[in-house]
């Protein structure tokens, strides 16, 4: 979220925005969201604070809050649920709205002197409060009623984090020193202390084990043990862990700064030039066409010759996360984060309609090279295979309730089915019979990105490695590295002889896949020209990079060399 009120959602294990929305919101004070996408923000008015809470999901306002008359709101903090919220004004006790029906308010009072920070327990039950003088405030958030008063040390707490259970509170004071309280006895667990600056920010995992800390650095903790797991000397803005302590995020200018908790490593998910990202590129079979998905929420298509465009989904819609050409290129899909997936005729720009919803979630599609087949998914964990002349569905892979499939590509002869799960490896099924035959495991990093030649196949992962296989008998060849962060996209030239690769750290590389010898590597240092995705075109001899302005850039290479080519619009 920024100061302006737009709002950025991202899928942190593909690095691509799913969301983006601006809600032109001026004066912001403070902004929260919760689990459920629930998106609230205060705002400072003349005499007064109020709070709006909006579905970050389609971005209907679900309630519009006046704060206290007196005093601005300064901080906010949300359930898991949504369903409480608590704020913080700039005088007085916090005050805590019951959301789960028609808002009702009450004010929590006890605390001695000011409160500087607040948080809510993912299931609602707890409200915690750093205050003045080294005091942390625990209430039931039901009934109000205050029940526990902590103290560690004499200096301010300034920052505070409860587990999702609301077991374990954690505080960070002026005086550099982190606390961790278990709230069934009151004691006092664990403690840190940095070199005197401020913990101006903590994070709790939702179990209470994993803990993050910020003051002269940021710090990753395992508080069973005591010990430091990762630590950065950078000192970004507030830090935040994600739900699987994969990752810690935090504000930085112009970007949002992620770091992975596995190997310490960081990187930036830029907020200007996002929007018209191009995160899906795709070639018509006869080369006259490329459709492209765009995190503006549109799906254009380019006609080669000329570079025109036409645009067939404006950005009224959620962002469409892939495009696909059918065998004859009669057909064109595309999928988008709320499970939507459309079908065009390419000559008839306005034929786009709605072919089948699947379950909202980190949708996918890949169309087979060997018939009028398409593989589609949803959350649900299930593969769905679609006969695209007869525009329904013939078979299933894989079991309802599992975890999502992304990426999922056919083999060149549409025989196999290769789809990337979260929990690592890539499943590989026979089409015509449904049964896995494989699985395949890169390495111990997610598979952001999949592709397959008639000879060869790569899956791009997030730890910046590429894994390539023999595409008939699925035997191990070489391992491709040298991208600094996560692989965003891998195509495989149409023989199989080269390996296409853009990565997080605004590369674009071309490899040998023979000998697995990196033969090009062209950096991108402009923030409105960085690589986002791209693919071979059907000769091999040219490529197409999609950048974050919404600019397809294509290249031809002669003797391993990459030589720029025309800018199509």
């Amino acid at each position: 979220m920024t100061g302006g009120g737009r709002f950025f959602a991202w899928s942190l294990r593909t690095r691509r925005l799913i969301s983006y929305r601006n809600y032109e919101y001026d004066r912001l004070a403070a902004a929260a969201l919760s689990s459920n996408l629930r998106l609230a923000f205060a705002r400072s008015l003349d005499g007064g604070g109020s709070i709006e809470i909006f579905d970050a999901s389609d971005g209907t306002q679900l309630h519009a809050l006046q704060g206290p008359e007196d005093s601005d709101i300064e901080k906010i903090a949300l359930s898991g649920d949504g369903a409480w919220l608590a704020a913080i004004p700039y005088k007085g006790p916090p005050w805590l709205w019951d959301l789960s029906g028609k808002p009702r308010v009450r004010r929590l009072r006890g605390a001695k002197g000011s409160v500087l920070a607040v948080a809510v327990s993912e299931d609602g039950t707890r409200t915690v409060a750093a205050g003045e003088d080294g005091f942390v405030y625990v209430w039931n958030s039901r009934t109000g009623r205050l029940l526990k008063t902590l103290r560690g040390g004499k200096r301010n707490m300034v920052s505070v984090a409860v587990s999702g259970d609301g077991r374990w509170v954690l505080a960070g004071s002026e005086d550099a020193q982190a606390r961790l309280w278990d709230l069934r006895t009151g004691n006092l667990v664990w403690s840190m202390e940095g070199n005197a600056i401020p913990i101006e920010s903590v994070a709790l995992s939702r179990d209470g084990t994993r803990a993050v800390t910020n003051g002269d650095s940021i710090q990753f903790w395992d508080l069973q043990k005591g010990s430091i797991l990762a630590e950065s000397a950078d000192n970004p803005a507030r830090a935040m862990l994600s739900a699987d302590n994969a990752f810690i995020a935090s504000g930085c200018s112009d970007a949002l700064c992620l770091m992975d908790t596995r190997n310490g490593q960081w990187f930036k998910l830029a907020l200007n030039g996002q929007v018209s990202a191009i995160a899906a590129l795709v070639v018509s079979p006869d080369g006259k066409h490329v459709a492209s998905a765009s995190q503006s929420a549109s799906v254009r298509l380019w006609g080669m010759a000329g570079g025109t465009s036409q645009e067939l989904a404006s950005g009224r819609e959620p962002p469409p996360v892939a495009v696909g050409f059918s065998q004859d290129g009669q057909r064109l899909l595309s999928a988008s984060r709320d499970g939507v997936v459309r079908l065009w005729n390419p000559r008839e720009p306005a034929s786009g309609r709605i072919l089948v919803k699947l379950p909202a979630g980190p949708t996918v599609l890949a169309t087979s090279p060997a018939g009028p087949f398409a593989v589609l998914s949803g959350s649900d964990g299930v593969l769905r295979l679609w006969n695209l002349e007869e525009e329904k569905e013939v078979r299933r892979y894989g079991e309802e309730g599992g975890a999502a499939y992304y990426p999922v590509a056919f083999s060149a002869d549409g025989k196999r089915l290769f789809a990337a799960r979260e929990e690592h490896g890539v499943d590989v099924w026979e089409v015509e019979t449904g049964q896995q035959v494989k699985r395949l495991e890169p390495s111990g990093y997610e598979v952001t990105s999949f592709a397959a030649s008639g000879e060869v196949v790569a899956a791009g992962t997030r730890d910046g490695h590429i894994q390539l296989w023999k595409a008939q008998t699925l035997e191990p060849l070489v391992r491709l590295s040298g991208h600094e962060y996560g692989v965003r996209t891998v195509s495989l030239s149409a023989d199989g002889k080269w390996v296409l690769s853009v990565g997080e750290d605004s590369t674009v590389r071309l490899w040998d896949a023979k000998t697995g010898a990196q033969q090009e590597c062209k950096e991108f240092h402009i923030s409105n020209d960085l690589p986002i995705s791209a693919v071979f075109e059907p000769g091999g001899q040219s490529f197409l990079v999609g950048n974050n302005a919404g600019v397809i850039h294509r290249f031809v290479f002669e003797h391993s060399s990459l030589g720029g080519g025309g800018q199509v619009k």
